[in-house]
């Protein structure tokens, strides 16, 4: 009966347009309460609600070990209101118990790398994975769910064009690259190929064969950067080499409409959060 009710809340979430990330994670934010609880979603409190909030500040995070960040927090307290909302909505329960006032995190600026500490990751580079991942996520400027989820057949290497088929908010965009990085990714699809299972189709295999997933990674490229001179690892995530991309881009000329396009952004005005360049004029 539980699962049902989390699954059934897992189609709302995509009836309402919601990203991949949410549909997936949401459900399982709101599944760890009750666990938690050991309640069925009709006998929840606002106290039960209270003390898993307090709980959650104890938790500590898989990537990185330290205590969650307060924006991880948010998006799991954000999926149980959504969880309860939903419950109220269909009249599953009498009375919605969330009444937590919780603030979402204020942004701090994202750090990035110099155009010189791009060429240093290069060189720390140990084998074709680590270059290939650079090459998606900083050169391709991809997200890191965006890597997990490219597949062979959306990267041509012949015609070197790159094409994200789902991306945030379901866009769609082609990405070039040079005769350089189809080089490397070639190398890199021939070094797999003796572990690759058979059908799959991911571009991104871990050492099983399999896809490989967004923490694996994330971890790659943390171990990446700890092996780069001057360069540590806490100060960076995946992110920043999207944010580096975007930056380096404007900082050689390139307009910031072609940035938006080349981010797959919808607004020119998240674009602009991506860069570090000054007196960027914006064209009329």
């Amino acid at each position: 009966m539980l699962a049902n009710m989390i699954y059934d809340f897992r189609k709302e979430l995509q009836t309402l347009g919601y990203c991949r990330k949410v549909i997936n994670t949401y459900p399982k934010y709101a599944q760890k309460l009750l666990e938690y609880t050991r309640e069925t979603p009709q006998r929840i409190t606002d106290t039960h609600i209270k003390n898993y909030y307090g709980h959650l500040q104890t938790q500590p995070s898989r990537a990185t070990k330290k205590v969650i960040s307060q924006s991880h927090l948010y998006s799991q307290l954000l999926a149980i209101k959504l969880y309860f909302d939903y419950l109220e909505r269909i009249k599953s329960i009498k009375r919605n118990p969330y009444n937590l006032k919780i603030k979402h995190a204020a942004k701090t600026e994202r750090k990035i790398f110099t155009q010189k500490e791009i060429k240093l990751l290069y060189k720390s580079c140990q084998n074709n994975i680590e270059r290939a991942i650079l090459h998606l996520c900083y050169s391709c400027g991809l997200r890191q769910n965006e890597a997990e989820l490219l597949n062979i057949k959306d990267v041509n290497l012949e015609q070197k064009l790159l094409f994200v088929r789902k991306g945030k908010g379901k866009k769609r965009r082609v990405i070039p690259f040079t005769e350089t990085i189809a080089k490397d990714l070639k190398d890199f699809l021939k070094d797999i190929e003796i572990i690759r299972k058979e059908n799959q189709e991911s571009f991104l295999i871990n050492t099983n064969g399999y896809r490989m997933k967004g923490l694996n990674i994330y971890n790659l490229f943390k171990r990446l950067i700890g092996r780069t001179q001057n360069l540590k690892p806490e100060n960076y995530c995946l992110h920043s080499l999207r944010h580096s991309i975007a930056t380096h881009l404007l900082e050689n000329e390139m307009s910031i409409e072609m940035v938006r396009d080349f981010l797959g952004h919808s607004q020119l005005s998240t674009t602009q959060i991506y860069t570090r360049t000054s007196n960027l004029k914006l064209k009329q």
